[in-house]
């Protein structure tokens, strides 16, 4: 769902929502908006109605008070902290010879890492062996969201990425509960081991059982909770990177802000509208040697297609 939110000061803010989302919540939200000034509200913590696309409202909130004071968005998150920000390709599961597809395109946009997708069962050593002959540099990040049944089940897999040379990160590899198991895979292996948690006090359990070394804590928490996340990430020496949901470029545009400010997301994002058919803003992100560019415009700093819009748009 593309939001528009109109200002009687001629300013219009713009957001986006994942997949699936409640519909009638979102009018709900836009009702309660309606009359209210967007100055009064903590953009922090956004108290609406109901939960129904509150990121897409934070965005188009964001935008508008950007707008309204010259600043990009990054600067209202608290400051940028990097003007670009790593980014790296992304694939679902494939096969061994599909794997060898995707690395060459990854190696022709000169993307520096791939993350992969898989579930036990897959081939996916010979897939990341695929990789490494595409190009030995090319880091790989395997992300099985937790399908494989415990430790015991991944950890022969682990160790044979591992020997390979060129893992970057195993991610949430089994059930995220079972802390033992992940300080085990972190004894037993060199790759980074991450936790995909959006909710701080998962966050800080994790740290404290030394789960993982790093954490992925995007994938729509909001703009400021994951700014707020990467400073408690960062007070414990973990670096971070920010997750998706495979968005169009208006999402893209609130996640490169938000890992802008955080200065460590230092970790390839998933900012993974280029692979879109259509990211529905005028002017793509540019990506450049696998760094998307911060833009310095104010508010979000793109522009909604409104004839992408229009094409695309779902007749119900």
């Amino acid at each position: 769902i593309i939001l528009k939110v109109y200002t009687d000061a001629g300013i219009v803010g713009i957001g986006e929502t994942g997949r699936g989302e409640d519909y009638a919540g979102v009018r709900r939200n836009a009702e309660f908006l309606k009359g209210r000034n967007v100055l009064d509200f903590n953009l922090n913590r956004l108290e609406l109605p109901v939960r129904a696309g509150y990121t897409a409202w934070e965005m188009a909130l964001y935008d508008i008070v950007g707008k309204a004071v010259g600043w990009p968005v990054y600067k209202l998150l608290g400051g940028l902290a990097q003007p670009k920000v790593l980014v790296g390709y992304w694939c679902g599961r494939r096969t061994p010879e599909g794997m060898r597809r995707v690395a060459e395109r990854a190696v022709a946009g000169k993307f520096t890492s791939i993350k992969m997708k898989c579930k036990q069962g897959d081939p996916v050593v010979q897939a990341v062996e695929v990789i490494r002959k595409v190009d030995a540099s090319l880091k790989v990040v395997v992300d099985p969201n937790t399908r494989y049944k415990s430790l015991q089940d991944f950890l022969p897999v682990g160790k044979a990425l591992d020997a390979i040379g060129n893992m970057l990160v195993f991610e949430d590899p089994f059930d995220k509960n079972d802390y033992a198991g992940y300080r085990e895979l972190r004894r037993q292996v060199k790759t980074h081991v991450a936790l995909h948690l959006g909710d701080p006090r998962a966050m800080i359990r994790g740290i404290r059982e030394q789960a993982c070394s790093v954490f992925n804590t995007g994938g729509n928490p909001g703009m400021a909770s994951f700014v707020a996340n990467c400073y408690l990430a960062e007070a414990a020496g973990i670096p971070v990177w920010h997750g998706s949901g495979n968005d169009c470029g208006i999402v893209d545009a609130s996640y490169l802000h938000s890992c802008a400010a955080a200065r460590n997301c230092t970790l390839p994002s998933d900012i993974l509208s280029f692979l879109r058919e259509d990211d529905l803003i005028v002017n793509p992100i540019e990506i450049r040697d696998s760094y998307a560019l911060v833009s310095d415009r104010p508010g979000l700093g793109v522009e909604l297609d409104e004839d992408a819009v229009r094409r695309y748009q779902a007749k119900g």
